[in-house]
């Protein structure tokens, strides 16, 4: 008797217990996912959205790098899709042929979409003028490696113009060099104030009544000047021992002009011809023959200036004076203020005096600086 009431205890037990766990599992269920039982979703539980649609087009990218200048063939080009509604009218390319046989204006990278201001026309004029700014022009000048810094400045860099230049000073009316030549005029022959020494002509009326003495070659008729000798007490006709001497004057002409290149453009490249090898014996190793490019040429320097700059160095380089760059500091675009150089302000600036008249002097005598050679030195032996 004690023994089933003893069983059914225990089953009472295990059947409460399966309730209760049933119960937290339903509960655990319904909170998790109350949709299953037709609930409403938990305030956390958000609802997948749909997808919207987007009108995607074509665009033209590079598929690799192309360099500044070169031909563009469909194997640098691919297509990729772009929402309409980002394409900004006539700015993006919609088909590759579009763009094949087309020059790059710039460097292009890879990935990077094509644009109309990246690309133009094979015959669509040089690539220089687009390194141009608005206002500003290019301009060349002759350069060697005593003017241009040993050909230290390079694209990019900014430089200042330096010119040189002799001056002389002339007669206004004739616009030829002082001192003025001289001359004796005589009456012509028969003429009344004729003479058979030749008398020169004190009073005369028109100028084609008289006759003008000609000039040995080469013998020098200066116009001269009376001085007073001051060791005779006399005056004394001076005239010039030699032709004017003109006087050297330098000074800033360019204060900041960029470089657009150094040497010749790549476009108008030009080889010269090369001449066919002469037959050399098979015993004899052949010495290549390598032609010169204008390209390699660094025998001008094109500057960028504003028009009149433009037109101030192109007088200078025709009237003789001579140009050279010294080279600027990166990133220095302070105003350059300079004076004028003659040989007093030299004399004045670096307190050079002229020497003293000496009744002796080095010996043998010495007209021209010339630096000596190594050889010209004697060597004294140990």
């Amino acid at each position: 008797m004690a023994a089933g009431k003893k069983r059914r205890s225990n089953i009472l037990i295990i059947i409460i217990l399966i309730i209760a766990v049933g119960a937290v599992l339903a509960y655990l269920a319904l909170t998790n996912n109350p949709g299953l039982l037709g609930g409403t979703p938990a305030a956390n539980q958000t609802e997948p959205t749909a997808t919207p649609y987007v009108d995607l087009v074509d665009i033209v990218i590079a598929s690799q790098t192309i360099q500044r200048g070169t031909l563009i063939n469909s194997d640098m080009i691919t297509t990729i899709k772009y929402p309409r509604s980002q394409m900004a009218e006539g700015v993006f390319f919609g088909s590759i042929d579009e763009v094949v046989g087309q020059k790059a204006k710039i460097d292009i990278e890879p990935t990077v979409p094509l644009t109309l201001n990246m690309i133009m026309a094979e015959e669509g004029g040089s690539l220089a003028s687009f390194d141009i700014p608005d206002g500003m022009t290019a301009f060349s000048i002759p350069v060697s490696p005593e003017t241009s810094v040993s050909f230290a400045p390079q694209k990019g860099d900014h430089v200042m113009v330096v010119g040189c230049m002799l001056l002389t000073d002339l007669d206004p009316d004739y616009q030829t060099r002082l001192p003025n030549n001289t001359n004796s005029t005589f009456a012509p022959p028969g003429s009344a104030s004729y003479t058979a020494d030749k008398a020169v002509i004190t009073e005369y009326g028109m100028t084609n009544a008289l006759t003008v003495e000609a000039i040995a070659a080469g013998s020098l008729n200066y116009y001269g000047r009376y001085e007073l000798d001051a060791s005779t007490n006399t005056f004394i006709y001076v005239s010039a021992s030699e032709a004017q001497r003109p006087r050297l004057v330098c000074q800033t002409i360019i204060q900041d002009a960029p470089i657009l290149k150094v040497g010749m453009f790549t476009g108008d490249v030009t080889t010269q011809p090369v001449a066919a090898p002469t037959a050399i014996p098979e015993s004899v190793e052949p010495t290549p023959v390598v032609g010169t490019s204008y390209a390699d040429y660094e025998g001008s320097v094109t500057l960028i200036l504003t028009p009149q700059d433009t037109l101030i160095l192109n007088y200078l380089l025709l009237s003789g004076t001579k140009l050279s760059l010294a080279l600027r500091s990166a990133g220095d675009a302070g105003v350059i203020v300079t004076d004028p150089v003659t040989l007093q302000y030299v004399m004045d600036q670096k307190n050079i005096i002229s020497p003293a008249k000496l009744p002796y002097n080095v010996e043998p005598r010495v007209d021209t600086l010339v630096y000596p050679g190594f050889n010209d030195y004697i060597l004294i032996q140990p």
